[in-house]
């Protein structure tokens, strides 16, 4: 049965499903990408609140250039990641947190992996 966090999730519609699959290939595209897709307005608009305050203004970079320095923000400033991560972590049932801490770091280099490539895609 699923949890009230897990039926509040958007379904990712192209995901495809393969017969072997790994662990953390299932727990990314099952808990992570939904989590992300459902906090997607809120995740942007913590990072654009932390480009202001920062007094980073992308619109003046070019495509090249921005998408480096939304990937060196995320992977060199550890407090916005941290807030960043928690925002995601924060919607894990019990069970996905219990799993998430199993495989901390490769869960939270996938997790930064997909932030980047959404926060490119979209400013």
């Amino acid at each position: 049965m699923r949890s009230q966090l897990e039926s509040i999730r958007p379904t990712i519609k192209g995901l495809l499903i393969k017969k072997e699959i790994s662990t953390m290939e299932y727990f990314q595209n099952n808990t992570l990408r939904p989590i992300l897709k459902f906090q997607n307005s809120l995740l942007l608009s913590i990072f654009n609140y932390h480009l202001k305050k920062s007094k980073i203004i992308l619109d003046q970079l070019t495509d090249i250039k921005k998408e480096e320095c939304i990937e060196k923000i995320i992977q060199k400033d550890q407090k916005i990641r941290h807030v960043l991560l928690g925002v995601i972590i924060g919607h894990f049932t019990e069970t996905e947190y219990l799993a998430y801490i199993k495989h901390e770091k490769e869960l939270n280099r996938r997790i930064t992996n997909i932030l980047i490539q959404r926060l490119q895609n979209q400013l």
